[in-house]
């Protein structure tokens, strides 16, 4: 019996992905106030991207064109015409850091033509360094978080050791 493969497509290969491409997401909306139905499909940054085994994952953050006050500190602005035309932009665009999760690469708000996320564009140099302090803020943050964790942790172990050698 002849097996007949299916075509190749440069999508398959998830390798492609990187830090900095600009990809279409329906990225969900907090808004109860919002129509009913799925959230629109908008530009969403790759922040990382991120293995299990054979699973892919990446970390997105929202895209919006508003200007607002909002999450300052946590984005990356895109509104160089010759930026927007690589990162496949055709408005000024802010990534907000803040707003970001993580999903599969088969997720099922990636429902472009191809399968998988729709690579649009990329950052360009001056804006992926932009990404990188706006990661390494981020990270910071979450060390200090855990370190705080682990002192709690272990005074909450010295709490019960002191309690058990006053017994």
């Amino acid at each position: 019996m002849y097996h007949r493969p299916p075509p190749f497509s440069a999508m398959e290969d998830r390798t492609s992905l990187q830090r900095g491409d600009v990809v279409l997401f329906r990225f969900p909306l907090n808004d109860k106030s919002a129509e009913p139905g799925a959230p629109k499909r908008r530009p969403c940054l790759i922040l990382n991207t991120l293995s299990n085994g054979d699973d892919r994952f990446i970390e997105i953050a929202y895209g919006t064109s508003a200007d607002t006050r909002a999450n300052r500190g946590y984005e990356v602005i895109v509104k160089h015409p010759t930026s927007r035309e690589e990162a496949g932009l055709s408005k000024p665009t802010r990534f907000v850091g803040a707003r970001r999760i993580m999903v599969h690469v088969n997720h099922s708000g990636f429902d472009g033509q191809a399968d998988g996320p729709e690579i649009i564009g990329k950052l360009d140099a001056p804006l992926l360094e932009r990404l990188n302090a706006v990661r390494a803020r981020i990270q910071a943050e979450a060390d200090i978080v855990a370190h705080h964790r682990e002192e709690q942790r272990a005074e909450q172990v010295r709490w019960e050791h002191e309690a058990r050698s006053f017994r």
